[in-house]
């Protein structure tokens, strides 16, 4: 087996793209322990569960995954055993959120290929795995599971460019083409879904076309290329969020430097509608504090993500969030007590 790439994989696909000079600059990183957090290994669990479940419907001609999941609550997938919980927080939402984009994309589909290892065209060692594809007559489904309650993951972006189809997914289905070509024989389309029970997105699945696959293998190609080269570009966006270089990067730490070197200039004149030099000074500062406003956010979204993966950050810890609960409408709590026969003295 060909040794795996830590240059590219689905999850910093898109951090390549759009910055090749992160690859670096995260390589000049002193290496951290691989320790896996709560959240990672209840992401684990579910992946399991939901592996389980496909291939109960692959191989069983399985129907009712709600009922089968029922049927097992207190068996241990991977480190844990299945709880109610479990299944009406992420289970049960997932499994009817892809019913309803199956449905959304034609409906027929079977299971094709399950936790697939697939291997990315052109860039020796990229390797993913892709959750689950789905095959219709006319429609080929690319699922990932996403059991996170962060950020909503979207199967399209849209910035200042126009709009991007994720390129986690893309990664994998150009993979996925490329390992499994059978699957792709004939006219049918193409879909890709992101299925995140506890953190649903306004915008889940999109259909893209083979030629969006075309475009996306060259240009991650060519990213790869010049992430190689000496001094390649650095470019500070919204893929920094998962960053581990960013808090020394100097797209970042520019301004923070900048407000250092620069010069007070105190206010002697008296206003007038015109530039003046306290006036160009206060542009600059405020141009620069708001550049370090966003350094800081970063910084506390890093460290936040550091103690959750288990690190240790001295002086900080992670807290518990509290559940706020209050009563919407009070009366309407009160008559629906009194009407379970909870006397005035216990409500």
């Amino acid at each position: 087996m060909s040794k795996h790439s830590n240059l590219v994989g689905g999850s910093t696909a898109d951090r390549i793209l759009q910055c090749p000079g992160s690859w670096q600059a995260n390589m000049a990183l002193p290496p951290s322990a691989d320790i896996s957090s709560p959240y990672a290994a209840e992401g684990t669990f579910a992946h399991v569960v939901m592996e389980w479940l496909m291939q109960a419907r692959r191989d069983d001609g399985q129907t009712d995954l709600h009922r089968l999941a029922d049927a097992h609550i207190g068996e241990t997938f991977h480190d844990r055993k299945l709880t109610r919980e479990h299944i009406d927080t992420m289970i049960l939402p997932a499994l009817l959120q892809l019913e309803e984009i199956e449905q959304e994309y034609g409906g027929g589909f079977e299971v094709a290929a399950i936790e697939a290892r697939v291997a990315f065209p052109g860039i020796p060692g990229a390797f993913g795995t892709i959750d689950l594809i789905l095959v219709s007559g006319s429609c080929v489904l690319h699922v990932d599971w996403k059991f996170g309650q962060g950020v909503p993951v979207r199967a399209v972006y849209k910035d200042e460019y126009g709009e991007r189809v994720n390129a986690q997914l893309l990664y994998y289905i150009a993979g996925a083409m490329n390992s499994l070509p059978k699957i792709y024989k004939g006219r049918k389309a193409l879909a890709l879904a992101i299925i995140q029970p506890r953190a649903p997105s306004d915008q889940p699945a999109t259909a893209i076309s083979k030629k969006e696959v075309k475009w996306f293998i060259e240009d991650l190609q060519a990213a790869v290329v010049e992430a190689l080269q000496r001094e390649p570009r650095l470019t500070r966006g919204d893929a920094c969020r998962w960053c581990p270089a960013k808090i020394s990067c100097p797209k970042w730490t520019a301004p923070m430097l900048d407000l250092a070197a620069m010069k007070v200039q105190p206010r002697t004149e008296v206003v007038e509608r015109k530039v003046t030099p306290y006036g160009e000074y206060l542009a600059n500062a405020k141009q620069l504090v708001d550049g370090l406003a966003m350094f800081t956010k970063e910084v506390n979204d890093q460290l936040h993500a550091y103690l959750e993966d288990g690190g240790t950050v001295p002086g900080w810890k992670l807290k518990l969030k509290a559940k706020q609960r209050q009563s919407i409408n009070e009366e309407i709590v009160n008559k629906e007590l009194e009407q379970l026969c909870f006397d005035w003295d216990e409500i």
